[in-house]
């Protein structure tokens, strides 16, 4: 499955975005894994923590751009509820959870990210929202989450100028719980996980019942992603996007072929 669990001795369950050919980018048949793993993950008792991770050195690069870049108003629309129905059932978990964030964390990465209850990141993982350059809205419920973690200021600031911070900056900002360097991530990520699993399972699902009633989220957010998609300007700048990466994936495959005053665009 495009995403993986095990469960180990100790209670806790590992989720793993398996597609690294891809960043571990989201496409619809990995939301919809994601959910079907959460939705079992809601009902085992045995299970005390969650730790959400990808493979191939990176968290998730985003949702896939496949899946965005020539949708009806109604396809993404069904593509924004599909998403925020697996974050929020993450999210709602009665168990708490913790998102490593390593290589790229950017768009429905980041906010799958924020739907999980702490982050601790390597200090050069790169971090952000880009969307508003492809010409869409982030429609997953990072946004809402973003304020709510790390205040308007921040959220503006990620949305409206795109910029990619690194896991240090993301720290200072306090958008994730703790950084650290490659080397002692895991070191890192054990120390919280040490901690969790320290607490009283019930009082932590209570703790968790309680901080919910907090939680908001932005009206039409999944209205207003659909028709940011359904703009000839935002196609467009999708379809860009795909192009410069089928174009650096032809000049890494056949350098030969590949014009020397092209500049390399990372896929």
């Amino acid at each position: 499955m495009p995403v993986s669990l095990t469960i180990d001795p100790d209670g806790v369950a590992h989720l793993t975005l398996d597609r690294p050919e891809k960043r571990n980018a989201l496409d619809n048949a990995m939301v919809a894994s994601l959910q079907a793993q959460i939705d079992f993950l809601a009902h085992r008792d045995d299970v005390r923590l969650v730790v959400v991770r990808g493979t191939g050195g990176t968290f998730c690069a985003g949702a896939d751009i496949a899946d965005w870049a020539t949708p009806s108003n109604a396809t993404a629309a069904k593509q924004s509820i599909s998403g925020n129905r697996a974050f929020d059932a993450l999210a709602a978990l009665p168990q708490p959870s913790i998102a490593v964030l390593e290589g790229t964390t950017v768009g429905g990465g980041l906010e799958l990210a924020m739907a999980c209850d702490l982050r601790v990141a390597a200090d050069n993982a790169v971090i952000g929202l880009p969307e508003l350059g492809l010409g869409n809205l982030p429609s997953w419920g990072g946004t809402a989450r973003i304020v709510a973690v790390a205040g308007l200021g921040v959220a503006r600031h990620l949305l409206l100028s795109g910029e990619l911070i690194t896991g240090t900056r993301a720290a200072e900002l306090h958008l994730v719980t703790t950084s650290s360097t490659t080397g002692m991530l895991d070191d890192a990520i054990a120390a919280v996980v040490n901690r969790l699993l320290a607490a009283e399972p019930q009082a932590v699902a209570l703790a968790k019942a309680n901080l919910a009633t907090f939680d908001q989220r932005l009206p039409a957010e999944d209205a207003m992603a659909a028709y940011t998609a359904g703009l000839d300007s935002s196609r467009q700048r999708k379809q860009d996007f795909l192009d410069r990466k089928a174009a650096a994936k032809a000049a890494r495959t056949n350098p030969t072929n590949a014009p020397e005053a092209t500049t390399r665009v990372q896929s």
